[in-house]
């Protein structure tokens, strides 16, 4: 019985969790595409390098917290799985809203700052604010709802939204940030900048206009902590691509390599997570007490690992191709893929238990800790593991 209980568990995160993997590759490779095509956009406006993690990260941040948030309280039954307005569903969402526009803005301002601190190129801190509420906004208005409709109809369908929500979030979640990104890129730049202060009043504004008996406050400020982390995480990585950047220009296509390593292995870390979180509340193992869920489920991170390499890597040489981006190298890709991914994967769902025991042990949600944390960890141990990489092997 044990042994079947293992193979069931093994297999229904397999099913359920693989198929929505392979989306997310060709979800990255769209948003890989659309940053090698990017290139003129960054060079005309410095310093978009340095936020693009940060943003992506945000993405995550917000994203799979708010659908891990939504998977918990269906499994403990604090939210019927209908589309049913309520002030507890309404506060998640409002909390979603804020946590992205406050924290876009804010990474604008950061990565120009840091820019003048490490001497690095800078279009100017109201251009730089500006791409990164807009990019903020735009992302959200499409991915809040977006997680709100498949944690509900995932449950419904018998699925747990825990193996689903994080690799669904990445497969539309980076291509649409990269596209706002690109947009905003491209709008600030042929668009006359007013003065800050017009967009702090517009801010205020919007804030104020939320109904007084949805609080969403508490939200907001278990999370703000764990995001500005994981804020800085993803703009010194920003920086770090930005520094960087050059190592790019005799191998192009690389480029498009990016986001599926930053989204994948966090994507693999956060479904272990998102499990662990959920878990957790239902009782199925205590805070630091190993046992075989814990390991099954980490067994099964690992196997989604090996699985998704190689489709990894083919997609992103054929993107490149297709895209004319460089003159790609399939069995280069292939062997950088496996070298980054693989083991990041594993490395970043071990991290995911012991940060679920840790909020829980501390008192906090895990379900703002754990996966805005190991989708940080995932998104800068990969941008650094990749370009160490580059540089062992001197590209």
């Amino acid at each position: 019985m044990p042994g079947r209980k293992k193979e069931k568990i093994i297999n229904k995160v397999l099913r359920e969790s693989l198929p929505i993997l392979l989306l997310t590759v060709l979800g990255e490779a769209f948003a890989g595409s659309i940053l090698g095509k990017m290139e003129s956009a960054i060079l005309l406006v410095p310093g978009v390098f340095v936020l693009i993690p940060a943003i992506l990260d945000l993405r995550g941040d917000v994203g799979a917290s708010f659908g891990s948030r939504m998977s918990s309280m269906l499994h403990i039954g604090l939210i019927p799985p209908k589309f049913k307005k309520s002030s507890l569903l309404l506060n998640n969402i409002a909390g979603s809203f804020s946590l992205s526009f406050s924290f876009s803005a804010f990474f604008g301002i950061l990565a120009h700052f840091l820019c003048l601190v490490f001497h690095l190129p800078s279009a100017g801190i109201t251009r730089l604010t500006l791409i990164g509420l807009m990019s903020g906004i735009i992302s959200s208005l499409f991915m809040v709802p977006l997680t709100l409709f498949l944690s509900i109809f995932t449950f419904r369908r018998g699925i747990d939204p825990d193996n689903v929500i994080s690799p669904a979030i990445a497969v539309f979640g980076d291509a649409v940030a990269m596209s706002a990104i690109f947009l905003s890129t491209i709008l600030i730049r042929k668009w006359p900048i007013p003065d800050m202060g017009i967009y702090i009043v517009l801010l205020l504004i919007a804030k104020e206009s939320f109904p007084s008996r949805y609080k969403f406050y508490k939200i907001f400020a278990e999370s703000s902590p764990i995001i500005l982390i994981c804020g800085f995480l993803g703009i010194f990585s920003g920086l770090f691509l930005h520094y960087h950047e050059s190592s790019f220009s005799s191998a192009p296509y690389l480029l498009v390599l990016v986001p599926q390593i930053i989204a994948l292995g966090g994507s693999i870390g956060s479904i272990a997570g998102m499990r662990f979180t959920s878990s957790l509340y239902i009782g199925r193992f205590k805070p630091f007490q190993w046992n075989n869920y814990v390991s099954k489920n980490l067994f099964s991170a690992i196997l989604l690992s090996f699985a998704i390499f190689i489709p990894v890597a083919l997609v992103s040489y054929l993107s490149a191709r297709i895209l004319s981006i460089g003159n790609p190298n399939f069995l280069f890709i292939l062997l950088i893929t496996a070298i980054t991914l693989i083991p990041l994967s594993i490395a970043v769902s071990i991290i995911s238990y012991f940060l679920a025991c840790g909020s829980m042990k501390a008192h906090l949600d895990p379900s703002n800790v754990v996966v805005p944390l190991i989708t940080s960890i995932g998104d800068v141990s990969g941008v650094f593991l990749f370009l160490s990489l580059l540089h062992l092997f001197k590209i």
